[in-house]
């Protein structure tokens, strides 16, 4: 006797309210025995299976940021950030001018070469070390690059080669003494004799700390031309041998460091590999850039939040925070963890069109003046991050 076969249903869902979202709400298989099958039956049977494997593979049609909502984020940030917030706002949705950009950089550029008044943690407006890696930050994204004779980028070489200390194959202390002194948020302050000289060289790349370092490495690399080579390559290499040592699973020493006290290890820390992936992206030999970025795709979501019940209240964690933009060479890795965080992130805008802090950073005024700055210039981020993702619709 011929066995029985039945088709398969699939119920699809399209929500009529805005989101974007399409899924497989439903499939199901009456009956999976092998029967003997007509020709016709095994045609259709084909097809069915052909269909459930597009449909799997289309998975979320990607939700975007509205144009109504893209509006309100617009003008919040107009409304209660600085100069340098608006000035990225018109480079990433008006012109992409890089010359106007820059010049409206230079104004927080101060007389070593540093930069100030970039940081919204606390309100000393001096150059530092902090406020010189926002900078870098929106330099590394403009889409041409400003050229190595250009004004602030000579002094920005010289303040950083001023500041980098071989005893420690590293820059040290970011914060001023001058930040204690002012308002600040507590994980912002000055702490002396917190670096040390290390006499041993694999000391040295132990204690290696890539959040905010391997950011100013990476402007060195970026600008490499006008750096000495002796100080160049010893600059890259303490970030590089960190890579191979600590980040690669097949090494004796992995995960064997922590530069950082609220994690097990480096590896587990969203700040470094934000940092790592411009360095990597930043280096001129290419071949070694791959391989390091080999290593850094074995293990990226260590330092991602996997767990969607805990991405309420939080953004350093999301796997959209670590990855700044699709041409990251972490990206590929985990694509669909990004992407899938992106659109919680565009849920997550408020009403007034800004995304906001989930927590106090202090009492007083002050902090609200601060805060509310901070939220201005991370809603800013947060739409220029959209725009290289193609999550938002402008019309």
């Amino acid at each position: 006797m011929r066995k029985k076969w039945f088709y398969s249903f699939i119920i699809l869902f399209v929500p009529p309210h805005g989101g974007l979202s399409k899924r497989i709400l439903f499939s199901h298989v009456i009956a999976a025995s092998e029967p003997e099958m007509t020709w016709l039956e095994m045609r259709h049977r084909r097809k069915l299976d052909s269909c459930v494997a597009l449909l799997k593979g289309m998975g979320s049609i990607m939700q975007k940021l509205t144009h109504a909502n893209f509006i309100k984020a617009r003008n919040f940030v107009f409304k209660h950030s600085d100069d340098i917030n608006q000035a990225w706002f018109r480079y990433n949705f008006e012109n992409e001018n890089t010359a106007e950009f820059m010049e409206a950089l230079a104004k927080y550029q101060r007389e070593d070469g540093g930069f100030g008044g970039l940081v919204y943690e606390f309100d000393y407006q001096g150059s530092c070390l902090v406020s010189t890696e926002m900078a870098f930050r929106y330099i590394f994204f403009l889409k041409e690059k400003p050229a190595a004779s250009h004004p602030v980028i000579q002094n920005a070489i010289k303040y950083l080669l001023s500041r980098y200390r071989p005893d420690i194959g590293c820059w040290g202390e970011e914060c001023e003494p001058e930040v204690n002194d002012g308002v600040h948020v507590g994980w912002m302050g000055y702490t002396p004799n917190s670096y040390p000289p290390i006499a041993d060289v694999d000391e040295r790349i132990k204690k290696y700390r890539p959040n905010r370092q391997a950011t100013f490495a990476a402007f060195i690399a970026l600008y490499s031309e006008i750096v000495p080579e002796e100080i160049y390559n010893d600059i890259i290499f303490y970030p590089i041998e960190k890579i191979l040592h600590y980040y690669d699973q097949n090494s004796p020493l992995f995960r064997k460091s922590t530069t950082d006290d609220h994690f097990e290890s480096d590896i587990d820390v969203p700040y470094n590999l934000c940092c790592y992936q411009l360095f990597v992206q930043c280096l001129k030999d290419k071949t070694q850039a791959e391989k390091l970025a080999k290593i850094l795709r074995q293990n990226p979501t260590a330092c991602m939040e996997l767990n969607k019940n805990n991405w309420v209240n939080e953004y350093e964690d999301l796997p959209c925070f670590v990855v700044k933009a699709p041409d990251s060479c972490v990206y590929p890795a985990v694509k669909d963890l990004v992407d899938e965080s992106l659109d919680y992130l565009i849920r997550q805008q408020s009403e007034g069109g800004a995304w906001h802090l989930y927590y106090s950073w202090g009492e007083n005024e002050a902090f609200r003046k601060m805060e509310k700055s901070y939220e201005a210039h991370m809603t800013m981020l947060f739409l220029a991050k959209l725009k290289r993702f193609g999550r938002i619709e402008y019309s």
